[in-house]
């Protein structure tokens, strides 16, 4: 399947990097997985329907949105592909407790903020009310209402 928005060469790396793992955590094929990139650009499609006819700055925010909602999708899996520690007869070390749930979130909120400052301009169809006197008088031979200087309170 073709990717509508992350298109460049770079994307799996950008991704890759807002989560701050290596490709021997996440590989190009888990970013490009059926139940990851389509899911993630359909959510940033549906928010950004015209997407297609962006230009200029708000192409980028469109990207980086892109790239935050993939992230954002793979977070919760990350528990599972990183190890928390490893000790070997030379050496150990214990990776930094992440909650990916909170992370998850973090860049759902991102993803939004930058669909935010997508520019989209719309043109909305006002349509044009005149008013006009009173015709069904005119076209009776009625002259309307005429003051003959009386007061009728």
């Amino acid at each position: 399947m073709t990717n509508k928005i992350l298109t460049s060469e770079t994307y799996h790396e950008e991704i890759r990097g807002r989560l701050g793992v290596g490709d021997d955590t996440v590989s190009n094929s888990d970013i490009d997985a059926l139940s990851v990139m389509p899911i993630a650009e359909a959510k940033i499609i549906a928010s950004v329907p015209k997407y297609a006819d962006l230009t200029a700055d708000d192409v980028t925010y469109l990207y980086a949105a892109a790239i935050c909602m993939v992230a954002a999708i793979l977070a919760p899996t990350m528990p599972g592909r990183i190890k928390k520690s490893k000790k070997d007869f030379d050496f150990s070390y214990e990776n930094q407790s992440v909650n990916w749930t909170a992370r998850a979130t973090e860049l759902v909120d991102e993803a939004y903020s930058m669909i935010d400052m997508i520019s989209i301009q719309t043109e909305v169809n006002i349509p044009i009310f005149g008013l006009s006197g009173p015709t069904r008088a005119i076209a009776s031979g009625e002259q309307g209402c005429k003051s003959n200087g009386d007061s009728h309170v």
